[in-house]
């Protein structure tokens, strides 16, 4: 039965892309296709009028185009020559195996209970369409096991998809009789693209995806379908296996493109000769784990336009993101859960030709999302001491982890704090310099979220304890302290230490002050800090006490009046 089958299927594939001609009854023309039954022991002559033929009457034209003594009978090892036109087609559904994002089914029902809404099972008659959202992405399975992804923002139709010559499997079959058939399908693009997959198994006819402006036919290969009605109705194909005949308008030559090669052609003008496709770019500097919820990187050194995929299996039946990448932009990608991804990019030519893939995978881990950051903001000033951290919490987590070091890469991480249910945290650091900071959230469950960006802020050593006192005649005050020339000093003498009785305060440009002894005899402090040229004003250093002799000189004329 298999030798039998398969002479068959070369009988009817030599003669499918014959032109059709018309043959009166009971003559068989040259050019008419025509196949050669060999008839096997199991195969009766009411199975061949009612399965392979379209009628049983046609039962009496086959029997004299092949001159049968008794067109009653059949027997084994006889061949009969069948003309193709004489032969049962059966429609056969595809089936839509793969549905995910926004996929919607148009046309007529394919089976009880089908809706617009896409679900994976759906069956789909001829004449119907599959249309996929910017985020949504399709696959559509024939009967022969062919394969055609349809991915984000297209639009495709079912235009043929049945056996012929014999009932499908699975179909109400007599004893005895064969299963299965030989498949003929076609795919048509009305927006955007598709990627087919077909089988290699031989055909009544080559399998075709057809645009308004061009057709492709194929035998066991794979290759890429576009069509951008905006540009003239431009269809493009680029082979990735096997090889495809690519006919344009008109009555002109079809084109072969072989694997690795791409055609175009529009409205009026005829398919390119194949154009090799350009190689894939290098994704060898892809990131294996992204922590924020927009996925971004470079590609340098590319200088064409690149179109970036992302997909959630490795065979991008689930794509979730197809975008468009100007020359020398960075890649953006939004909306993406988190978890395991899978990322593909290719080339686009001038021809808008799209080259060979690079794949790649990566890790997205962004939630939950950091809390959001209030003190010390980035590149904030303070002394050493007492540092408040604050944050406003994730709602989605209960706690929060804060770390602090030396470096922003978090390589000496001096200070980890974990489980903080709070929105704030005192933590003392005594060592002036540049430090880094950075909050992560942490769910209930356990679950912890990335790190945000390191936040800077320096920490700037408390001022010297001042030095001095009375001069050496006695007729000023002279005080002096650490400080850089640079810095600007603000210095205050006040009655009390608490500096609210302030008798002499002023700026000065150099760590030293000299100012007259107070006539007022008593105790005094003295205080100072710094303005340095980045604004950053260091606090009061610590006050210092000194004591001004009183004077006692005019008690003598009071010396008379004592004595009386």
């Amino acid at each position: 039965m298999q030798t039998r089958m398969q002479l068959l299927m070369l009988a009817l594939l030599a003669a499918a892309v014959a032109p059709p001609a018309t043959a009166a009854p009971g003559r068989v023309t040259a050019a008419e296709p025509s196949v050669d039954f060999e008839v096997q022991r199991s195969d009766t002559l009411i199975w061949l009028s009612r399965d392979v033929l379209i009628t049983p009457a046609a039962w009496r034209e086959v029997a004299q185009l092949n001159r049968l003594r008794d067109p009653n009978r059949i027997q084994p090892g006889q061949v009969l020559r069948i003309p193709t036109r004489l032969m049962r087609v059966t429609p056969l559904p595809a089936k839509l195996v793969g549905s995910f994002g926004d996929v919607r089914i148009g046309g007529a029902t394919a089976s009880p209970g089908n809706s617009s809404v896409a679900v994976e099972g759906n069956l789909l008659n001829a004449g119907q369409t599959v249309q996929t959202g910017p985020a949504g992405s399709a696959v559509i399975e024939f009967a022969d096991g062919s394969r055609v992804r349809v991915p984000p923002s297209s639009l495709a139709e079912v235009l043929t998809s049945q056996s012929v010559g014999v009932r499908p499997a699975g179909a109400e079959l007599p004893a005895g009789g064969p299963v299965g058939g030989w498949f003929s399908g076609a795919m048509r693009v009305l927006r955007g693209s598709v990627e087919v997959f077909a089988t290699k198994v031989l055909r009544a006819r080559p399998l075709e995806v057809v645009t308004p402006t061009a057709v492709v036919g194929v035998r066991g290969t794979g290759f890429r379908v576009g069509f951008d009605e905006a540009a003239r109705g431009k269809t493009r194909v680029e082979v990735l296996e096997g090889q495809v005949r690519f006919d344009g308008p008109g009555p002109t030559q079809g084109t072969q493109v072989p694997k690795g090669f791409g055609s175009t052609a529009d409205a009026v003008a005829p398919a390119l000769p194949p154009i090799k496709l350009l190689p894939p770019p290098d994704l060898s500097g892809l990131p294996g784990r992204f922590e924020r919820p927009i996925v971004r990187f470079e590609l340098p050194g590319e200088t064409t336009r690149l179109r970036v995929q992302v997909a959630g299996d490795v065979d991008f039946e689930r794509i979730v993101v197809d975008q468009l990448v100007d020359a020398g932009s960075d890649v953006r990608i939004t909306g993406l859960e988190d978890g395991a991804w899978q990322l593909r990019s290719r080339r686009i030519d001038p021809n808008t030709l799209e080259g060979l893939d690079a794949k790649a995978s990566f890790i997205l881990k962004a939630r939950p999302e950091p809390p959001a950051y209030r003190a010390p903001r980035s590149d904030s000033k303070q002394a050493v001491g007492t540092v408040e951290f604050a944050w406003a919490p994730n709602i989605e987590a209960v706690q929060a982890r804060l770390q602090v070091a030396e470096d922003a890469a978090f390589k000496v991480v001096l200070q980890d704090h974990e489980g903080l249910t709070a929105s704030t945290l005192r933590t003392d650091i005594s060592v002036p310099g540049v430090y880094f900071w950075r909050l992560a959230s942490v769910r209930a469950s356990g679950d912890a979220g990335p790190f945000g960006d390191a936040q800077r802020f320096e920490l700037r050593p408390l001022p010297e304890a001042p030095q001095g006192g009375m001069s050496a005649d006695g007729r000023s005050l002279v005080f002096a302290w650490g400080g850089r020339a640079e810095d600007r000093q603000q210095v205050q003498l006040a009655r009390d230490p608490r500096f609210l009785e302030i008798v002499a305060q002023a700026e000065v440009t150099t760590p030293t002050w000299t100012l007259p002894t107070p006539d007022r005899g008593g105790r005094y402090f003295f205080r100072y800090r710094s303005v340095e040229p980045d604004g950053f004003v260091s606090p009061y250093s610590s006050p210092m006490q000194i004591d001004v002799p009183r004077d006692w000189s005019g008690l003598w004329l009071l010396l008379p009046l004592l004595l009386l």
